[in-house]
């Protein structure tokens, strides 16, 4: 019996650990093909669906028959060659990036063959590991119970080890491995994890576990039944995730951290729920319970959408809390509020899984490793859908706050099935009719401390497929337009000057452009400055359409309707995408793309990325970055610049000096030599001066004062710092812990003014050095006020 036991305790850390690898394997596989096939909506729901069916696929397929003297000898196998398949997969992603950059021409312009062929390539790597990755629960639960039928416990224990493990590997991922050592390290850990649980399996006694007798329970239901609820409780939970995500993010940031404690509190209900069930599965009514948790997570989930409200005061009760405890950092309140609002219907749907399993086997009478594959694929198929209806279909049409209320009436529908005791069902359906008349439109988004502090009237708001896009008057006459809270344009002045000077100075730089690439069309000033000189092409890549819609008709008088000008082209598509698949070559690109301390960003900000607008490059060419100095601290400033640099050896770095901002201009050149200032005057139309009149630029001569660092100053200040590249990108991850945005900027700020580069003009020198030092107190003083 003592053999028996440890055996049980091994293989169940064995699965726990499994659940790591897994975990592992996901968040950076995920981030690399990323960065092949883009960071749109489209492009990521293809992954995941990708990945979800491989699992399903896996359970479905192992939980056939294997015999029992094999079964830990299989598992051991199928974790080697999880191991074997992650080890090879960084060659992988560099066949499948050619593979993509050798269809991408074939399929260009067609949403749905470039979504196929996505899907294809996407499959030819995912589905083979994953498809292994969902054979082991199947495998581990036949192990435990033989072909005989059991009684819950296996497949709920099991269940809850492995999500425990995934909840493991999401921290991990997220705040150690990747933050500190980069991708390639998080695979080799999870390699040596896979391996490792290869070789331990192989000692485990061959049948430590016995098969259970048995448990209590009524008949079953229907098997298809049991089948279609299962879907459709797998539908409802990602649906659920979707519109979660879509909610906590205006509430708790962009962050790589802020995506890794959503998935951690999802993650870690499950586990918990089935946890929990395991201790009962064996003596209930399961089909009654069953019906019970259902009806539950129906009342949790409207509840929910009353309790997203106070979700701003929650977040400020924990922080209070944790600062009293001599906690400072962001990310435990946030974590603490996320769980309180997730923990209770995670709980439910992640007890819900055992409990449907044992229904259908005990409907089925058959062994509870074939259950599980059953009930595995169409929960599965269910979370495909889910993910794609809720993201594609009911976030636009209805919202995600009437789209927690449908879930909770397919949950109410399901409940009602499996219990059916009227007076239940009653209160149930009772307590969502309330609570979705009490409810007022959006208020679990409108609610965010992001709309509730500042005060600033919003004058659009909509949820869209890409993100949810709000239009604020954040001062009198001053717009801002924000994707899931970020602003990506307005019509401040400080955003006004900088996307006129991103849009001129390249093109004043250039002997003759005519070719122009804009990556970010935001307000679109930029793209209104570059058609301001005798340009052939404009080619805008905009992952956002929401961006280009508003823009159009809410910022005509920044963009002055720019798009209607027959030279523009407009890609919908992720900028490096773009900039990585498409053949066509220019004279300047603007990378003119969102905060590279926000989730997904950061791989515009790469040595890599910036290898690919080389390649891009005719002869001659030119690339401008718009980087800013808030919320993004001096070292990650430095090593975008030095990654820059490494690419752009003739690099300079500008300001735009019409009035106080966080922005600067990187712009890299591939002719050498000093800044053409005779070049730029001799490209100065009326119709250029006019524009940049209203920045007070009058004159080629007053466009000197705009330069801080030439190239040496750039080569003297970056020469010892590590470039920021796509295998550790430190940037999203350290400036995504920035909590004081100003002092990062005076920080920077401070820096490029001690080091700024001679003119060699008196007057423009005293002028600059005038200028740049009231603009530095200002800085100053603006971070002193906010530090009182």
């Amino acid at each position: 019996m003592t053999s028996e036991r440890g055996g049980r305790v091994l293989l169940l850390s064995l699965f726990f650990t499994s659940g790591i690898s897994a975990l592992l394997y996901q968040v950076v596989w995920l981030k690399y093909l990323g960065l092949i096939f883009g960071n749109t909506v489209y492009a990521a729901a293809t992954l995941i669906a990708v990945f979800l069916g491989g699992l399903g696929i896996g359970a479905f397929l192992f939980s056939r028959s294997i015999a029992a003297s094999r079964l830990l000898l299989v598992y051991a196998i199928v974790e080697a060659l999880i191991g074997g398949i992650g080890a090879f997969s960084p060659n992988a992603f560099e066949l499948l990036n050619r593979a993509y950059v050798a269809a991408f021409p074939a399929v260009h312009g067609s949403s749905l063959l470039t979504t196929l062929v996505r899907g294809l390539l996407a499959a030819a790597f995912l589905l083979p590991p994953t498809i292994l990755m969902g054979g082991t629960l199947p495998l581990l639960v036949r192990w435990f119970t033989g072909d005989e039928q059991g009684n819950g416990t296996a497949v709920s224990a099991l269940y809850a080890v492995n999500t425990f493990g995934a909840t493991t590997g999401v921290a991990l991922a997220g705040f150690v491995l990747i933050p500190r050592f980069g991708l390639l390290t998080t695979i080799l850990v999870a390699v040596v994890l896979n391996f490792s649980l290869a070789v331990v399996a192989v000692l485990v006694p061959r049948r430590a576990g016995v098969s259970p007798a048995p448990g209590e329970g009524r008949a079953g239901r229907p098997l298809s039944f049991v089948l279609v609820a299962s879907f459709l409780m797998g539908l409802a939970a990602i649906a659920d995730e979707v519109f979660w995500s879509r909610i906590l993010v205006l509430h708790i940031g962009s962050s790589v951290y802020a995506y890794s404690l959503m998935l951690f509190s999802f993650l870690i209900g499950i586990a918990i729920g089935s946890a929990l069930i395991e201790r009962f599965i064996r003596r209930i009514d399961v089909a009654s319970i069953l019906g019970c948790i259902e009806l539950a997570l129906a009342v949790a989930l409207v509840l929910q959408v009353h309790g997203f409200t106070r979700f701003a005061d929650l977040l400020f009760a924990f922080a209070k809390l944790f600062v009293g405890a001599g906690v400072y950092s962001q990310f435990p309140p946030m974590l603490a509020a996320s769980l309180v609002m997730l923990v209770i219907p995670t709980a439910l749907m992640g007890a819900a899984f055992p409990l449907t399993v044992r229904l259908y086997e005990m409907s089925a009478s058959r062994g509870e490793a074939r259950a599980v594959g059953k009930v595995y694929l169409a929960n599965t198929l269910g979370s495909i859908s889910g993910s794609l209806l809720a993201g594609f279909a009911l976030v636009r049409l209805i919202g995600s706050q009437n789209g927690l209320f449908l879930m909770a009436v397919i949950n109410l529908a399901i409940g009602a099935w499996f219990l059916r005791r009227r007076i239940a069902i009653a209160v149930a359906a009772i307590v969502v009719v309330i609570a979705f008349i009490a409810a007022k439109p959006d208020q679990v988004i409108l609610s965010a401390g992001m709309f509730t502090e500042e005060r600033a009237p919003i004058l659009l708001f909509r949820e869209d497929v890409t993100a949810t896009v709000t239009l604020r008057e954040v001062a009198p006459g001053s717009l801002s337009l924000e994707l899931n809270g970020v602003n990506v344009a307005g019509t401040a002045g400080d955003l006004i000057g900088t996307q006129k000077l991103q849009g001129h100075i390249p093109l004043l730089l250039h002997p003759n452009p005519k070719r122009v690439l804009h990556i970010g069309f935001g307000s679109g000033g930029t793209a209104w400055a570059v058609s301001r000189h005798p340009v052939s092409n404009i080619t805008i890549a905009e992952i956002s359409p929401e961006v280009l819609e508003v823009s159009n008709a809410r910022l005509g008088r920044v963009n002055h309707g720019v798009l209607r000008d027959p030279r523009v082209h407009v890609e919908i598509n992720d900028g490096r995408n773009y900039v990585l698949a498409a053949r066509e070559k220019f004279d300047v690109i603007l990378s003119d793309s969102i905060h590279p301390r926000y989730a997904g960003n950061g791989s515009l900000y790469t040595r890599e990325y910036f290898q690919l607008c080389r390649q891009r490059l005719n002869p001659g060419g030119i690339v401008s970055m718009w980087l800013p100095m808030y919320s993004l601290t001096t070292h990650n400033y430095l090593q975008i610049v030095r990654a820059f640099h490494d690419v752009f050896p003739n690099v300079t770095i500008w300001y735009v000096p019409n009035e106080l901002n966080p922005y600067t201009i990187v712009i890299g050149r591939l002719e050498m030599g000093e800044i053409p200032f005779d070049r730029i005057a001799a490209h100065w139309t009326p119709v250029v001066a006019l524009e940049l009149s209203e920045i007070n630029m009058r004159t080629p001569a007053d466009l000197r004062i705009a330069l801080l660092l030439g190239p040496r100053e750039v080569e003297r200040i970056t020469r010892d710092v590590p470039p920021h590249v796509d295998d550790l990108p430190s940037v999203e991850y350290e400036s995504g812990r920035v909590v004081d945005r100003n002092l990062t900027w005076l920080q920077t700020f401070a820096l490029l003014t001690h080091n700024m580069t001679p003119l060699g003009d008196a007057n423009a020198e005293h002028r600059r050095a005038r200028l740049m030092s009231a603009y530095l107190r200002f800085t100053a003083e603006i971070v002193r006020r906010e530090h009182r």
